[in-house]
């Protein structure tokens, strides 16, 4: 459970201070699940609010062979990590 920031007024500093001084009590290591994870929830919402990935949008233009855009989608799915 991360910690709570409380203030009586907006105070721009303090915040950055509390957010930095939190981030550098984490591991590199947790920093960057808590990237991923967010990554993984940014895709989610995009893809569930109608983005379209990108090899679909050059399908859709035409401007390749449908077989090398399979290929390409091959690719992209192999090559995703998060």
């Amino acid at each position: 459970m991360c910690p709570i920031l409380k203030l009586k007024t907006h105070n721009e500093e303090k915040e950055i201070e509390f957010e930095l001084k939190y981030l550098l009590s984490l591991t590199t290591r947790r920093r960057f699940e808590m990237m991923f994870k967010k990554s993984k929830e940014m895709r989610e919402l995009l893809e569930k609010s109608g983005h379209r990935k990108t090899v679909q949008l050059i399908k859709r233009t035409g401007s390749y062979e449908s077989e090398k855009l399979d290929d390409l989608g091959k690719l992209h799915k192999n090559y995703r990590r998060v």
